[in-house]
C-alpha cells in the first residue's frame, strides 16, 4: 500500500507460515503471541516490542488482514486524535443485514456511539418519529492509535458488549474512552467468507486487466 507518510510497515502475525512467506517476499514481519483477542491486542504487543527497541512511532495505523482492497487515500484526513476508526455509508444492500459487516452509530461530534453486527439504528416504521431516510454506516477495519492508547486497550479486560458483539472497540466505549470516527467515501470489502474471497479475487483480476 503506497502512502508517502509510512515510516515502517510490518505484518504482525502468530503464524510461522505467514512469517516465512513474508521473508520469501521481502516483507518485514513481527511474530506475536497466539493468545490475542483481536488485532488491537496484537498491535499493542507489536508497539511494545518496537518501543522497547527505540523504534516506536507517534501513531500506529492498524489495517486488518481481511481488508486487502483498503484505499490509502482514506488516511488523508485529520489523524490528530489518539484513537481513530473509519466508516462509510452502506452502499451494498447485502451489507445491511450481514453480521460480518460491522455497523456504527456516530455522534454529531464524530465520536462512535456504538458498534454492532445488527443494522443500527433500528428503523422500523412503527417506532420512527421522522420521515427522513435511514442511513446505515459501516465500520472500516482500519484504526489509528497512539502507543499509549494501544497500551490502555490491552490493559482493559474484555468487556460485556465487546464479547456479546465480537467487536473490540466496544471495550473502549464501555470504559468511557472516545473513538473518533472519520468518514470515507472509499468502501472496503472485508474477506470473511469464501464468497468474499472469490469476489476479491475477481475484483483484483479485473483491475489488473485494465
Amino acid at each position: 500500500m503506497k502512502w508517502p507518510k509510512w515510516k515502517e510497515v510490518y505484518v504482525a502475525t502468530d503464524s510461522k507460515g505467514i512469517v516465512e512467506k513474508c521473508a520469501e517476499l521481502g516483507i518485514p514481519s513481527i511474530m506475536t503471541r497466539e493468545d490475542h483477542t483481536d488485532c488491537l491486542d496484537r498491535s499493542a504487543e507489536v508497539a511494545q516490542k518496537l518501543e522497547a527497541e527505540n523504534r516506536g512511532a507517534t501513531k500506529y495505523i492498524v489495517i486488518q488482514g481481511d481488508e486487502p482492497l483498503f484505499n490509502v487515500d482514506t488516511l488523508n484526513v485529520d489523524l490528530s486524535p489518539e484513537i481513530i476508526n473509519f466508516y462509510t455509508e452502506v452502499q451494498d444492500n447485502d451489507d445491511l443485514y450481514d453480521a460480518n459487516a460491522v455497523k456504527v452509530v456516530v455522534s454529531k461530534k464524530q465520536r462512535a456511539l456504538y458498534f454492532s453486527r445488527y443494522s443500527i439504528p433500528y428503523h422500523e416504521p412503527k417506532t420512527k418519529r421522522t420521515d427522513e431516510p435511514v442511513v446505515i454506516y459501516k465500520q472500516i477495519g482500519v484504526y489509528v492509535f497512539t502507543g499509549q492508547m494501544l497500551k490502555l486497550y490491552s490493559s482493559l479486560e474484555p468487556s460485556l458488549l465487546e464479547n456479546m458483539e465480537g467487536i473490540g472497540l466496544n471495550r473502549l466505549l464501555e470504559n468511557d474512552t472516545d473513538v473518533h470516527m472519520r468518514y470515507t467515501e472509499y468502501d472496503s470489502i472485508s474477506v470473511d467468507t469464501e464468497s468474499d474471497r472469490q469476489r476479491i479475487i475477481s475484483l483484483i483480476e479485473k483491475r489488473q486487466s485494465l
